[in-house]
């Protein structure tokens, strides 16, 4: 039995990659394959991620990988502005969403020219 790592890992087709714990990622579906991502980091965590992300043009090639359990092609859609905030507890973090948008395999790919003969 293999057990889910604890981190999402975002890679670029440039080979660049950032690996953040599970617990600072938030994800949220949406229609048409739209997915908002939710960082809640410590600030001194969000530098990294921010980078990352900064910079990115729209529809730009991006994965994601859960816990190694494979890679989610996508689209970079876009970032939004980074947010200071502090918790009940007077604890401060940064909070920043990023939208992606899934890549849907369309099965037909595999037939050549679409044509079953």
């Amino acid at each position: 039995m293999s057990e889910i790592a604890d981190n999402v890992i975002f890679k670029k087709d440039s080979g660049e990659k950032i690996n953040v714990l599970q617990k600072y990622v938030g994800l949220k579906a949406r229609q048409g394959g739209i997915l908002t991502v939710n960082f809640r980091t410590p600030n001194e965590d969000m530098d990294q991620i921010k980078h990352f992300f900064e910079g990115m043009k729209a529809s730009e090639a991006i994965k994601y990988n859960i816990g190694e359990t494979g890679d989610v092609d996508c689209y970079f859609k876009g970032v939004a502005p980074l947010l200071k905030q502090i918790d009940e507890a007077g604890f401060e973090y940064s909070f920043l969403s990023v939208t992606l948008q899934e890549l849907k395999k369309d099965y037909d790919d595999d037939i050549p020219n679409g044509c079953s003969c």
